[in-house]
């Protein structure tokens, strides 16, 4: 058993537990934790310990960062795919080993007392059977963190003066039908007594929460830039409008550009000294798997996403942790693009859900991994889950987007509408301006006039089927939210169709960014033609404006729709801005077009942001 002295962290957590402790002996033996949450462990936390409810009960945090910074990623790391790397590099944290390591990290323990009393015999202290795998209990003795690991000796003299102890967590609930996240600490000294805690839920952040880093890649092969000095012009720009000091900013060199889809940031929290929370950054890597495979005689074994190591190599440390979820036992259902982040947000707080709920995109017939969705279910509220099967890419941020508004609950749904930007382009030809071209200015191919466009019954078609789709998305949410249209921010996007035989043809096309791969392209393609799917897909053909970023104080970076222009106006953008004009969201356009848009993505695809907790004191909420 290893010991580490650690002053600042024994100081941190003295603080916790010695307020309100009184100097006389307890008439019996006596163990508490801070079950009322005001950060203090006192006699007050006496009532109700063994027993953990939503408004009373001790927490502790997953100790899964990396305070000391010891977990290395070494560059032969990234460079074997091994699954066998994946599975160290995750299991490298803070609760990996018995040694406190650094000075902060006994902070992140939740603190707990036996209260002084007379007795001439030694005790023991120790957590529920089978429990040793989910936490580990720690003793602080003349300033020196020990490990006691699942149990431990208390010596008498120990016992007369009063032991402080500290519970470090070791994972987070994955599975509640598993583990529901609590923990039993048992005092035995001439008597029993015990304390019930349970692991900090991990909350997904919310876009009306301003964010502290915005991170984004910088490609690194060349021929894979194309459009990314505008784009990252464009974001600096918008981030600049919401006053975001530039240090916010933190670009990883990557040639995958879906920093959305490799990783969702939550947080885990716990009441702290003075009445401020503990917080914890925790980031899920993304389900990303692909089975081994047989390509040109050449065998390619089982792999994670590659692009996933960003979280271990330059983003975990202190405060930051990671979370890796993913099973290989998979139905043919499972759609490996779902499982990319993207798919996975959250709706802001309403009332009934103080803490917001998570939102993704699952049918029965294409779903995400079940392992990662179910832990994403086990945490604090019930996902809400709409159809996102029709969307070639599948993402649920392909079409909404959470911003601010002045009503009850201080935000709305700004949605994709197809229909409205025909009639946009219907009200031009009435005005006299068919002539005006779509995607002027932008690498697409096909430009049609707004005149050919409307005349073309199968762009007609495919938009108003689009827009159907969209309507039983908005029924789900609105139903679930109370939500009324009028509520919502309509904003005009068109979208492209394809069946089976246009997604083979436009294979190289929609594959080359990596955003869909071609074995998720080809197991598509399969369900497709086998009615396991539905008939055709759809992407974004015009920007998809809700797929940007919040950037707080309003500002939304918004993609660039390129839309037909009127006398140099952009009548998209116009109408954009029409329907954000009685808002507090401010709109600032990113040029994305070749560097995600092509890729079938948008500014928030090729983002992901940390953002400040939806609630830090969630346990008050």
């Amino acid at each position: 058993m290893r010991r580490v002295l650690a002053a600042a962290g024994v100081a941190a957590l003295t603080g916790v537990i010695l307020t309100g402790v009184p100097a006389q002996a307890a008439p019996g033996v006596t163990l508490l934790a801070d079950t009322d949450r005001n950060g203090t462990v006192d006699w007050a936390d006496q009532a109700g310990k063994t027993k953990w409810t939503q408004t009373r009960g001790a927490i502790f945090l997953p100790n899964l960062d990396d305070d000391a910074k010891r977990c290395k990623v070494t560059e032969e790391d990234l460079k074997d795919r091994a699954i066998a790397v994946d599975e160290r590099l995750a299991a490298c944290n803070d609760a990996q080993d018995d040694v406190l390591n650094g000075p902060q990290d006994a902070q992140d323990f939740a603190p707990l007392r036996t209260m002084p009393r007379t007795t001439q015999a030694d005790g023991t202290v120790e957590i529920g059977a089978d429990q040793g795998r989910y936490a580990r209990l720690w003793v602080e003795r003349n300033g020196t963190w020990t490990s006691l690991n699942d149990k431990g000796t208390l010596t008498a003299a120990e016992l007369r003066k009063g032991v402080k102890l500290g519970l470090e967590g070791k994972d987070v609930i994955r599975d509640r039908a598993v583990w529901d996240g609590t923990v039993t600490v048992t005092l035995k000294a001439g008597g029993t007594d015990s304390v019930r805690l349970r692991v900090a839920p991990l909350i997904m952040q919310n876009d009306l929460k301003a964010p502290s880093k915005v991170v984004t890649s910088k490609p690194i092969t060349p021929g894979y830039d194309a459009g990314y000095p505008e784009f990252l012009a464009g974001l600096k720009a918008a981030m600049k409008a919401a006053r975001l000091p530039d240090e916010t900013l933190q670009i990883v060199g990557n040639d995958d550009r879906w920093f959305q889809d490799i990783f969702e940031p939550t947080t885990a929290s716990m009441p702290g000294p003075n009445g401020k929370p503990q917080v914890m950054r925790v980031l899920l890597r993304s389900a990303n798997y692909r089975p081994g495979v047989e390509f040109e005689g050449v065998y390619y074994p089982p792999a994670l996403r590659a692009a996933g190591r960003v979280v271990f190599s330059a983003l975990r440390g202190p405060d930051v942790g990671v979370v890796q979820q993913y099973t290989p036992d998979r139905t043919e259902a499972v759609d490996d693009s779902l499982n990319s982040t993207g798919n996975y947000e959250s709706l802001p707080p309403y009332r009934g859900h103080e803490l917001g709920r998570p939102l993704f995109g699952s049918t029965a017939g294409r779903m995400p991994d079940p392992s990662f969705a179910r832990m994403i279910g086990s945490q604090y509220a019930d996902p809400v889950v709409i159809d996102t099967s029709w969307l070639a890419v599948g993402h649920s941020d392909e079409t909404v987007h959470a911003v601010p508004a002045r009503n009850a609950r201080g935000w709305t749904l700004m949605v994709a509408d197809p229909r409205l930007a025909l009639d946009v382009m219907r009200k031009a030809t009435k005005d006299g301006h068919g002539g005006a071209v779509l995607f002027e200015g932008t690498s697409e191919q096909d430009k049609p006039t707004i005149d050919q466009a409307l005349a073309d019954q199968e762009f007609l078609r495919r938009n108003e089927t689009a827009a159907q789709h969209i309507d039983t998305q908005l029924a789900v949410l609105t139903r679930e939210t109370g939500l009324t249209d009028r509520e919502l921010i309509r904003v005009p996007v068109l979208f492209q169709e394809f069946r089976w035989p246009q997604l083979a043809a436009a294979a190289g096309e929609l594959t080359a960014s990596g955003r869909i791969t071609r074995e998720q392209l080809t197991g598509l393609g399969e369900r497709m033609r086998r009615g396991q799917a539905p008939e055709a897909v759809f992407v974004a053909h015009s920007a998809g404006i809700p797929n940007g970023i919040s950037l707080g104080g309003g500002v939304f970076g918004a993609p660039d729709p390129h839309g037909p222009r009127v006398n140099g106006v952009d009548l998209f953008k116009a109408k954009t801005e029409q329907a954000l004009a009685h808002t507090a969201v401010k709109i600032k356009w990113v040029e994305d077009w070749d560097f995600l848009h092509a890729g079938a993505g948008e500014v928030h695809c090729g983002t992901n942001a940390f953002r400040e907790p939806t609630r830090a004191d969630w346990w008050r909420a």
